[in-house]
């Protein structure tokens, strides 16, 4: 699925599309966490191994605004 940005949606925060789940909760529970990528998958069922690979890489590409005073990391 697709990574998309709605403004009515999660405060307009990326998320993964058709499941509401937050890049950013999928990033915390990998590097704050410590869950590794098919971990993840049980934690959040709706989500494939791709789903998780590709949040994870929209993080990394995007780390500079997932890291900005605002964003503060959440449970997983």
């Amino acid at each position: 699925m697709a990574i998309v940005r709605d403004p009515e949606h999660s405060d307009g925060a990326p998320t993964i599309a058709e499941t509401g789940i937050r890049v950013k909760d999928v990033a915390v529970a990998y590097e704050h966490s410590g869950y590794e990528p098919d971990e993840i998958t049980q934690l959040y069922p709706d989500l494939s191994l791709a789903d998780v690979r590709r949040a994870l890489a929209y993080y990394y590409d995007h780390i500079e605004d997932f890291r900005s005073p605002s964003s503060e990391p959440t449970a997983a």
